[in-house]
């Protein structure tokens, strides 16, 4: 995979340096749970101060009423992004309900059981009713619990001048992709690529900046995961752990052997094949539950083994931005990818925002590693390496000596993770040399400090932290509450602030506009939705 990597980085930085860096997009979604002053869940609706959920682009909610999303539009840069980001929270912590903060790490605390935690509501618009029962399903097949995890996802392109360089770069050769332009098939092809590098270097997230080496009792029922360890009684962790989001504790499917939600990444067209295929197809369990509860309300939105391609939990997702009433996997197949959403990235109490700009401009290195390096096609048994690579990492990323599978044989984590650090250098300074800042290469060397020496990992800083602390829900509690008023107490940006309450109004406005217009029943309308996917089938209503 990175042989001549050097070279051909100092060959393309030599001849196209400008179009390499210049116009790169960046953008940032973080989820965060509301919680009350105790650190419960908030049973409390979304706020009308941030506006509609539904309409509102900036601010948000994810499967919950009390689960948060912010949401920056593409920015240039990662001091732009991170800019926004910090807007975002001072917004949205001047409009929380009285004695309210955001929880500011990945895994939650307090729950009081399923039905504690709240399914967002999105208002009487067919759309909105099919946002609400899509997360009964997610609720209906892996449970509630596993949903009010939050995380933040790294969103990035390249300027389009790219993709003729990166062609002859890897001799790529053209061919038509679907019925997309030839422009839209070099795109796609370049960014698919990149995601298949991503998965076999995407342990590094974890290791880099997983913050969730322990979670709280609560969230566990009794008799769970019994082989963490407990500290104090109320808190699990793993020793050498870095991100128990992405483990075997975190976003799991059912336990259904009889439901294969595998999908190939060897090339972009298999890629699809395979996505539409789990949105098509009725799963006979699911359809056994029905998509109608007791009292008439759809309860999931198909029988199918995705309700919707959202469901397909992946560290990478490619992404095309949908047209109103259309199937993001259709816009994905007739435009082609757009930009690529990194999903893996952990909520990092040690930064009020949850993430630190260094952070960002190594997650914008990693994705121009993905871009440069060897990506021959990801055959089934690499994509099993991947997967144990990432839940290893996760559960004991820290511990000494840990080996890894790269390409069949083992290699111990800190030399694979130094070879990639080595090889972003050049990049790094680069990047640097067009600005009056060593970001880039600041970043790099906090990289490689955590490789040499893991005590340096946001996670041993985060398990130090409640071992000091006596919990991880006190640690967790008060790291919360300082972020909060730090964030109350710094200037905003004035400008940012009334962009935002513009956003507000328009969205309550946009509400009202969307849910007069509605017309015809919403069964209608769901049938009308899926009749986009060819050979798509809906099983029956009840159970």
């Amino acid at each position: 995979m990175y042989n001549e990597v050097d070279s051909r980085a100092k060959r393309m930085l030599d001849k196209h340096s400008d179009a390499f860096f210049a116009k790169r997009n960046i953008g940032l979604e973080k989820e965060s749970l509301r919680v009350a002053a105790d650190g419960a869940i908030s049973q409390l609706q979304h706020p009308s101060s941030l506006g509609s959920p539904l309409c509102n682009k900036s601010i948000t909610t994810d499967f919950s009423e009390a689960l948060i999303e912010m949401v920056t539009p593409p920015c240039k840069s990662a001091e732009s992004v991170m800019a926004y980001l910090t807007g975002l929270h001072q917004f949205i912590a001047a409009r929380l309900p009285d004695q309210e903060h955001l929880w500011n790490t990945s895994m939650p605390c307090i729950l009081q059981g399923e039905k504690s935690i709240r399914i967002g509501q999105y208002g009487e618009s067919h759309n909105g009713q099919m946002k609400q029962a899509y997360r009964r399903g997610l609720g209906l097949r892996y449970g509630r619990r596993m949903q009010a995890i939050a995380g933040v996802h790294f969103n990035f392109s390249f300027n389009e001048t790219i993709w003729p360089i990166w062609q002859a770069l890897h001799g790529h050769q053209q061919k038509p992709l679907f019925d997309m332009s030839q422009q839209a098939a070099l795109r796609t092809e370049g960014y698919f690529h990149m995601t298949r590098n991503l998965m076999r270097i995407g342990w590094m997230v974890p290791y880099l900046f997983g913050a969730s080496p322990a979670i709280c009792q609560s969230f566990l029922g009794e008799d769970d995961h019994p082989t963490l360890k407990t500290f104090n009684g109320s808190t699990r962790y793993e020793p050498f752990g870095t991100s128990l989001r992405l483990g075997n504790i975190g976003y799991q499917y059912r336990d259904d052997k009889n439901l294969d939600l595998s999908v190939c990444h060897s090339n972009f067209e298999c890629y699809m094949r395979d996505i539409i295929g789990h949105v098509s197809e009725v799963h006979p369990p699911y359809e056994k539950m029905g998509t109608l509860d007791e009292l008439g309300r759809y309860q999931q939105l198909t029988a199918n083994r995705l309700q919707i391609e959202n469901e397909y939990y992946s560290s990478v997702r490619p992404k095309q931005i949908a047209d109103a009433g259309e199937m993001p996997i259709l816009a994905l197949k007739k435009r082609g990818i757009r930009y690529l959403e990194l999903r893996s990235v952990d909520i990092n109490l040690q930064h009020d925002e949850g993430v630190n700009l260094e952070q960002i401009a190594m997650l914008e290195l990693l994705m121009m590693f993905s871009w440069l390096a060897d990506s021959p096609p990801l055959e089934i048994n690499e994509m099993r390496e991947n997967a144990t690579n990432m839940t290893n990492v996760a559960h004991n990323g820290r511990k000494p000596g840990l080996q890894l599978v790269k390409a069949g044989k083992q290699i111990a984590l800190d030399q694979w993770g130094l070879s990639i650090v080595d090889r972003l250098q050049i990049i790094a300074e680069q990047l640097d040399s067009e600005s009056s800042d060593d970001l880039y290469v600041r970043a790099l060397e906090q990289q490689r400090a955590k490789l040499c020496d893991s005590d340096k990992t946001p996670s041993a800083i985060a398990l130090a932290g409640i071992k000091e602390s006596g919990s991880f829900f006190d640690y967790a509690l008060a790291q919360s509450v300082s972020s909060h008023d730090r964030l109350l107490d710094t200037t905003s940006d004035t400008e940012l602030t009334s962009k935002l309450n513009k956003e507000v109004t328009q969205s309550i406005q946009d509400l009202a506009a969307l849910e007069a217009q509605c017309s015809g029943s919403f069964e209608d309308y769901l049938q009308n939705y899926y009749a986009q996917l060819p050979g798509h089938s809906m099983a029956s209503q009840h159970g």
